[in-house]
């Protein structure tokens, strides 16, 4: 590779690219698609399985419909914490976001719903990961709490 001057470096060989493509990652990205591959060969609909994750925050803060829509955007961060790949376009991953109105905004209302959205990225990826933990194994692998018991 060639870096001298200004601008995108210049690749010399054709081998410094296959170098480039063939980089080392810390996570395995093909698995969780190679799955979705296999598990569509065997639906009956020959369709995508889908694995929808669905999340309920509640709150007993006063909010409106567009102050529970920006709690719910910003709780989407515990999914991304916690589940991967999310949002991929096989799931409808949803958050829905609930408030009974009996306690009051402050003052500088923007402020709460910072504090809201951001306990609430933390309560949901500390569920999810709960129920993993806690989840029991269908028989086709061994429980989560079993593989990290024996790491």
């Amino acid at each position: 590779m060639n870096l001298e001057g200004e601008g995108a470096p210049k690749f010399e060989p054709e081998s410094e690219q296959k170098k480039i493509n063939e980089l080392s990652l810390d996570f395995d990205f093909e698995s969780p698609f190679q799955q979705t591959e296999k598990s569509s060969e065997k639906s009956a609909a020959g369709g995508v399985s889908m694995n929808t994750t669905l999340c309920v925050v509640a709150t007993d803060a006063a909010l409106t419909k567009a102050q529970s829509q920006r709690v719910a955007i910003m709780a989407q961060d515990g999914f991304a914490r916690a589940i991967r790949p999310v949002h991929t376009p096989f799931d409808g991953d949803t958050i829905f976001v609930l408030a009974t109105g009996k306690i009051p905004l402050s003052a500088m209302p923007p402020v709460d719903i910072a504090r809201i959205g951001m306990m609430a990225a933390d309560c949901v990826a500390r569920a999810i990961s709960r129920g993993v933990y806690a989840a029991e194994s269908l028989g086709i692998g061994p429980r989560i709490r079993i593989q990290l018991e024996f790491n």
